[in-house]
This record gives structure tokens, sequence and C-alpha cells, in this order.
């Protein structure tokens, strides 16, 4: 069955910005100047206490079968709930951060010496803040698009640059009405320079 795109933008670097997807339609996440990373939170748009869970998506998709440390299939919720969130219908790039939903704060800037630094907890915040958000409700994400690799004995990570490409997509077909809060990584010590991501919205 054809698609019809419903609705696009672009969240310019180092910016977030936060919108609704319904049930069944799809999230189109592009690498539209090359490579960069997405700091990806998502709620269940009726019920904003059910949010995205790494860990457990991590597990699950393991389990199944269906998923590793650098790719994922189903988006899982939090316990109690765990429902699937996001299926991934088409990866292009297939590397991203799954095991960890952590996105960078000012703390984490602040251990690179750079105190004050834009950073994706505060992004996420100021675009969630219109629903009634506090920086506090900011929820674990999925770090699309990240490439760690992890150091012998798994003792320690080490970012890398994307492999994605300028084009390079993900698409997520929602199998929930859900709020999500997309944030363009301001990781000047990854990427040669902050880039902007585009979004899309099929049905």
């Amino acid at each position: 069955m054809a698609r019809t795109l419903i609705q696009e933008f672009t969240i310019p670097e180092e910016q977030a910005r936060a919108f609704t997807v319904k049930k069944g339609q799809v999230l189109r996440l592009i690498e539209v100047e090359g490579p960069q990373m997405a700091d990806v939170a998502i709620f269940n748009a009726n019920h904003y206490k059910e949010t995205y869970d790494p860990g457990l998506s991590f597990v699950l998709n393991a389990m199944e079968g269906i998923g590793n440390l650098k790719k994922i299939t189903k988006l899982y919720s939090r316990p109690p709930r765990a429902n699937v969130m996001f299926t991934v219908i088409e990866d292009k790039v297939g590397v991203h951060w799954i095991i960890n939903g952590m996105r960078c704060n000012a703390k984490t800037w602040e251990f690179r010496g750079m105190p004050g630094h834009q950073n994706c907890h505060n992004n996420l915040a100021e675009a969630l803040k219109p629903y009634g958000f506090a920086s506090e409700d900011v929820p674990d994400v999925f770090n699309a698009f990240m490439n760690v690799e992890y150091g012998e004995n798994l003792e320690s990570y080490i970012l890398k640059t994307p492999v994605a490409k300028k084009g390079d997509y993900i698409d997520l077909l929602a199998e929930m009405d859900c709020l999500v809060a997309i944030s363009a990584c301001p990781a000047q010590m990854i990427l040669d320079s902050s880039k902007p991501l585009k979004v899309e919205i099929w049905k």
C-alpha cells in the first residue's frame, strides 16, 4: 500500500522539537546533511507516564533474535506496561546505541571540561515544556545513529563518528499514539560540525 506524506520539517542543529505521531503512521528520521546523532524521547501520547525503555528493549529484542547492541526492531515501554511503542520497518544505517538511554547533559559536558555547553537533555526539556513537562520529566532516549565501540572486557566505550551518510534514514511504525521529542545532538567532540535532522511523517 502506498504511503502519503502528511508532515515534514527540519530540526536545526543543536536544537530539538516535539510532535505527535498517531498509531499506524510512520516516523522517518533522515540524515539530511550527513552524519548526525539523534536523541529520541518517546511517550505514550495518551498516558505520559509510559515512556521508552532502552534496557528492556535491548533484552527483549535480543531474546527474540531481532536486535543487538547496535540494532533494534521493537521499541518497548517501561514495565509494568512493556508495550511496543514503535517497530522499525526500515533502517538504512543499522548502527545505533541501543543499550544506553542516556542523553548528554550539563554534567557530562562538565566532565569533558566544557561547562555550560548546549546539551540534549536541556534541548528535550525545552521542546517538551509546552506539553507540561519539567526538566526532570525527560526520560531515557533512543540514541539513533550513535556509533559506539566498547573496550576490551567492556571496561570502557568510545563514541565514534556515525556511519550514516547523507540521505540515510530510519523508518519507525507507531504502534500507539506517541509524543516524540528529538534533539540534534551538539556533539562536536565526535562530529566535525553539528548538522540538522529532517523528520517526515507518513500514513
